[in-house]
């Protein structure tokens, strides 16, 4: 098969990689291409005999955007590459998942300059209910929402009619290299968190649709953080609080601010007003449960998103 499959890990998550490559190595992928943020290559030594693995080492961990970034540049320059898969380095395909995303492109119309397919993960409900809701934005909060919050003027997106998928995670993202060209790379300058989103929406806004394909089954052998912190969620409990990790917390509300500001914004008013009430509602909240370090890490997130570029 001319597909080749991206993923990136960091840290010490060998076995989820190992489980990852044995699988595609048995769906018949041409290539297997692994970027490692910050981790030793004695650790790969055995996962690097694969002779269809390209692994790229970085010293550092360069976060998902960049690691994507050169996963996509290797394979795209491989002549017998056409396909790209991005796969989360936990992701344990199903063994019919690639068939059915080529039997789609065969089935179906499918313009490998502007369309993406995305596999079915059972765990990611909202993507399924946008397709049944005719909804392609439904994964989306509201126009003028700030971080998910809004008091004034929430609007629903509704001008968005192709049928498909607005925005999609790089887990099960599926196109062809000549999307490439149309709509450019992952944006470095968000390193992790949200860069995914920035980069899958762009299919629509180059005319494409992200086209969810059921029967190509995705599972997660470990449960996203974004679907644990909703189990216990009040407003006295915030997601800043279900976690420790502060540089999560700082890239998720810097990059969700660039995010909504470039693609989501209709009324900046309303918005930056969202947004101010969050903000102190947030920043209360935290206080009260003596978590300063995250109050200092959101409002830096917060101000850089509103005011950096970087």
């Amino acid at each position: 098969m001319e597909v080749g499959v991206v993923t990136v890990t960091y840290g010490d998550r060998i076995n989820y990689v190992t489980k990852l490559i044995e699988r595609v190595d048995d769906l018949g992928v041409k290539n297997i291409c692994v970027v490692v943020n910050g981790s030793s290559k004695r650790k790969f030594l055995n996962l690097t005999k694969n002779n269809k693995s390209k692994f790229i080492f970085n010293d550092e961990n360069l976060g998902s955007a960049r690691g994507f970034k050169q996963g996509m540049e290797y394979l795209k320059s491989q002549p017998d590459i056409k396909y790209l898969w991005l796969l989360d380095d936990d992701n344990f395909p199903e063994l019919d998942a690639l068939d059915n995303l080529l039997k789609f492109i065969t089935n179906n119309s499918f313009d490998n300059n502007k369309d993406a397919l995305l596999s079915f993960r059972p765990d990611r409900k909202h993507f399924s209910k946008a397709l049944q809701e005719n909804n392609g934005s439904h994964m989306l909060n509201g126009k003028n929402s700030a971080l998910g919050f809004s008091l004034f003027g929430k609007k629903q997106f509704t001008d968005y009619q192709k049928e498909g998928l607005r925005v999609a995670p790089y887990g099960g993202f599926f196109f062809h290299k000549l999307l490439i060209d149309q709509i450019g790379y992952p944006n470095e300058t968000y390193f992790l968190y949200g860069d995914d989103y920035d980069f899958t929406i762009r299919v629509s806004e180059n005319g494409g649709a992200i086209k969810l394909v059921k029967d190509s089954v995705v599972k997660d052998l470990e449960l996203s953080f974004h679907l644990k912190e909703k189990q216990n969620l009040t407003i006295f409990n915030t997601r800043y609080h279900n976690t420790e990790n502060l540089d999560r917390i700082f890239y998720s509300v810097r990059n969700g601010i660039r995010f909504e500001l470039k693609h989501m914004v209709e009324n900046i008013v309303i918005y930056h007003t969202n947004l101010l009430i969050y903000s102190l509602i947030i920043g209360l909240l935290l206080s009260l449960s003596l978590s300063f370090k995250k109050v200092a890490v959101f409002y830096k997130g917060l101000y850089l998103g509103v005011f950096s570029k970087n």
